[in-house]
């Protein structure tokens, strides 16, 4: 009688021990991490629709999707973007992705071609630390049709600023009250404009950053773009979503907005959209140069358990595989990447120009072209560039006046 009591108590014990270690999973039971992200509701679809598979898939781990923003802390997996990311960054609050990649006996790669534009994913050695799972960049669609009934060539879009201006004046002649208007107006106007003809939108001080968006090409531009707004070429409806509901319903014939947009575009609009590259000035001393890749990264989180690293590599596995880029790539708009996490050269389909646009266009960058910085990308510069240009859409300020303002102001508040 005392051995089987002292048995059982030593069982007990066991038990209690296993729990307060975590380790009470039943024998078989699969391993799960959760995952946090920042996609809208169409995405986040598309991205469920994968964790999905892979969790029938896989039988030793599952992904949670958390639709809870407050838990990204503990998630394992976080797709960031904008300031988040950058807070995520310099709080070292990640774990490289190339380390957790290697223990599972599979090598990362990076994207030679579109390295300047591969953001903040990789170190200063090349390994990559975060996977673009959301790129894209901004190009022009157009509505063909609105194209036709203004004697326009669809398949002849404008290609430099002074073309899209004639465009533009041939469709309001035609009787289109929206002949174009912008999704992000600040990000599309001063930042891709710059980069687009090889201008830099900020300076090294010293160790400081700061913002550079002042200069003859952003005045030039704004001042053009402020132009077309009086004449009624250019409408302008914020950073949010009704630039590009009016362009689906047909209320606008062009639109300057991310390439990832293709998708819903081709869903909704009851119409035939062509895609083609973001104009240039032909006439600009440099050369033309790349537009900036931006959107969601997948960061892994540092603190975790070995099996929570286990379940993340074999995820990113899953989501790499070419199978599985190509229902990523259609579902969301996003620029498709290689098994080896580098933005693929290849692998994009023919029913898919915003992809065939954006790659051309990302590739286009000539010899010293700067890449996308940090200090542009943060809200709070944002704010101030929406709200300057503001300033010039209403007539209250002319565009030197306004882009001043942004720098001076950019300055004021570090």
């Amino acid at each position: 009688m005392l051995m089987q009591s002292m048995s059982k108590m030593w069982r007990y014990g066991l038990v209690a021990a296993l729990a307060s270690a975590g380790l009470t999973h039943a024998a078989g039971e699969p391993h799960v991490v959760s995952l946090s992200h920042v996609f809208d509701a169409e995405r986040a679809q598309q991205l469920e629709t994968l964790v999905e598979r892979f969790n029938a898939s896989d039988r030793g781990g599952r992904v949670r999707v958390v639709a809870d923003p407050t838990a990204e802390a503990e998630a394992a997996i976080q797709i960031v973007q904008g300031d988040a990311e950058q807070a995520l960054r310099k709080r070292g609050a990640y774990r490289p992705l190339y380390q957790v990649m290697a223990e599972s006996g599979m090598a990362l790669g990076r994207d030679k071609v579109l390295a300047a534009f591969d953001r903040d994913t990789t170190d200063s050695r090349g390994r990559r630390v975060a996977l673009p799972v959301g790129m894209h960049t901004p190009v022009l669609f157009i509505n063909r049709q609105a194209f036709i009934g203004a004697g326009l060539d669809p398949d002849a879009p404008p290609r430099t600023w002074r073309e899209l201006q004639d465009a533009l004046g041939k469709l309001f002649d035609a009787g289109q009250a929206c002949p174009g208007t912008v999704s992000n107006p600040s990000w599309v106007m001063v930042d891709n404009v710059s980069a687009r003809q090889n201008v830099a939108v900020t300076r090294q001080a010293g160790r400081k950053e700061e913002l550079s968006v002042n200069g003859m090409l952003q005045i030039r531009h704004i001042a053009l773009m402020a132009s077309w707004v009086r004449a009624r070429y250019l409408h302008l409806h914020g950073a949010g979503a009704e630039p590009l509901e009016r362009f689906k319903r047909g209320e606008c014939a062009v639109i300057a907005a991310e390439s990832a947009h293709w998708p819903e575009f081709r869903q909704s609009a009851g119409f035939d959209v062509g895609v083609s590259e973001l104009p240039f000035y032909d006439d600009f001393p440099g050369g033309v140069g790349a537009t900036l890749a931006d959107g969601p990264t997948l960061w892994v989180a540092k603190g975790k358990k070995r099996d929570d690293y286990k379940v993340v590599a074999r995820f990113v596995r899953f989501l790499l595989k070419p199978e599985n880029q190509l229902a990523w790539q259609r579902g969301t708009g996003y620029l498709p990447m290689d098994e080896k996490g580098s933005v693929a050269g290849g692998g994009v389909a023919s029913d898919q120009p915003n992809l065939v646009v954006a790659r051309k266009q990302l590739g286009a960058s000539a010899k010293g072209s700067p890449a996308s910085t940090e200090l542009p990308r943060q809200a709070r510069v944002r704010t101030i560039l929406d709200e300057e240009l503001e300033g010039v859409w209403t007539d209250r300020q002319p565009a030197k006046q306004a882009l001043d303002n942004a720098v001076t102001r950019v300055s004021n508040e570090k």
